[in-house]
């Protein structure tokens, strides 16, 4: 008898997939960080540059702008000294005026620009600068204005040229020291993304190392689920493997209390009425009675003979699978009005006795549904071998399974679970389909080296009652 004691009970596996879960979730938030320490380095970067470029720019144009008034202040003033035209000097007044006027709103605007280096007071000198200018401006055309011509030239060609020329050298140096803040914002720049390129190559080094943790840990966890998974399935292998074992041990019980108990009671019986029957005269009525009791009993022996040869096939064990599987398919088509055949296109190697009782109760199985679901006159069964691979095929040309069951993925009934765990358990496939024009069509592959899990039937023999009957 198989070993019943049932498996030792392991511990709970803790779920991975909170784990799984949290490794993921970290995962995602330092990404996200990392994105959003990437955005905020960058758009910090351009808005500083933008600003300080930019506002060099505008404040480059003003100066610019002040240098070419004063260009056109030293164009205007040469040639009111020359006296190139012949207008009054007086005459100049308004175009001074007009250049004075564009002139402070260029030198106010590029105060409101000025970069933060430059001092305040390089600022104040500038204006102070202008305003003395334009106050000897001022005396040059009063002068001219009181008819007094030589000296407004004079005042012109000395303060007011020299008083120009300091305006000139002042707007050139800020020019100069606007390329410089320039080049100090873009060396500033190159220093922003050195930094924020080495901090993001060790960000990247950080993130890198926490995903392969985390990743490793995730890996993990799945080999210990999947080692958890096959120990699971090893357990219930084998499991299947003890129920199955139990199933044929009780049948074979079962058929040698039916072979050995009852059959020999009812040859005892059977060799009393012929006793009896030898002691009664010929002409005696009881002489019929006892005939037809005695074909009762030697009936009830044969049924008892077939079922226990149902239960666990003898014949199996005597002649081998081929021969059994013809028996019983003969048998089966008697029984159930069913036209049956048995169909062995090649030769078939030597199978483990696992091996053929599990083909043997797949035959049965199969059969036994035909009859009680199919509705289908005739069966077929095929053995064949290819490759060293025993090949059986069971088909029937009946209603086959419904339609709604043949689109549910996975699903199978009682019977055809326990013929696929039967196919497993010997290393082989089990596969349905629908036949064509109509049935079902089971394959079951059987590796002919292939060695089912658990130990060898073991099988006492017997003699076989129903003989001594017919001898009696």
């Amino acid at each position: 008898m198989p070993d019943l004691t049932p498996p030792r009970t392991r511990p709970d596996v803790r779920d991975p997939s909170t784990r799984l879960v949290a490794s993921l979730v970290v995962m995602l938030a330092i990404i996200l960080a990392f994105c959003l320490y990437t955005v905020r380095e960058v758009r910090q970067l351009r808005d500083e540059q933008t600003t300080i470029s930019e506002r060099n720019r505008l404040d480059s144009l003003q100066l610019l702008r002040i240098q070419n008034n004063l260009s056109i202040l030293a164009t205007a003033m040469r040639d009111m000294a020359d006296r190139t035209e012949p207008y009054p000097m007086i005459s100049w007044r308004q175009t001074f005026d007009r250049i004075k006027a564009d002139l402070h709103q260029a030198i106010l605007a590029e105060q409101s620009l000025a970069p933060a280096v430059r001092p305040p007071a390089q600022q104040q000198r500038l204006l102070a600068s202008a305003d003395r200018f334009w106050e000897t401006i001022d005396r040059v055309f009063a002068a001219a204005g009181a008819g007094r011509e030589p000296e407004a030239e004079t005042l012109l060609r000395t303060d007011a040229t020299s008083q120009h020329q300091e305006l000139v050298s002042m707007v050139s140096q800020f020019l100069v020291l606007n390329n410089r803040v320039q080049e100090d914002a873009s060396q500033l720049n190159r220093a922003i993304y050195g930094r924020v390129m080495r901090e993001i190559l060790v960000l990247m080094t950080v993130l890198l190392l926490l995903v392969s943790v985390a990743g490793g840990f995730a890996i993990a966890a799945n080999r210990r689920a999947f080692a958890d998974v096959g120990r699971l399935s090893g357990e219930l292998r084998n499991l299947s493997w003890r129920m199955l074992r139990m199933q044929e041990d009780l049948q074979e019980s079962f058929s040698r209390e039916l072979h050995d108990e009852f059959g020999q009671l009812l040859t005892a019986i059977g060799m009393l009425l012929g006793r009896v029957k030898r002691q009664l005269a010929h002409d005696s009525p009881l002489v019929t009675d006892l005939e037809e009791v005695r074909g009762i009993v030697q009936q009830t022996l044969e049924r008892i003979r077939t079922e226990s040869r149902m239960l666990h096939p003898v014949i199996l064990d005597d002649f081998g699978l081929e021969k059994a599987l013809e028996w019983y398919v003969g048998q089966f088509g008697r029984q159930h009005g069913i036209e049956t055949a048995f169909v062995k296109t090649t030769p078939i190697g030597v199978l483990s006795p696992e091996a053929t009782i599990h083909i043997y109760r797949i035959v049965q199985e199969a059969l036994t549904n035909v009859s009680r679901h199919s509705g289908s006159d005739e069966a077929t069964v095929r053995l064949s071998q290819h490759d060293d691979v025993v090949t059986l095929q069971i088909e029937d040309r009946g209603k086959g399974l419904p339609p709604d069951v043949e689109r549910r993925q996975g699903w199978q009934g009682i019977g055809l679970i326990s013929m696929r765990e039967r196919a497993e358990l010997m290393g082989g496939t089990f596969e349905w389909q629908r036949a064509e024009p109509r049935g079902l069509r089971i394959y079951v592959r059987v590796p002919l080296g292939g060695k089912a899990a658990g130990r060898p039937a073991e099988r006492e023999d017997a003699a076989d009652p129903a003989e001594e009957l017919q001898q009696s």
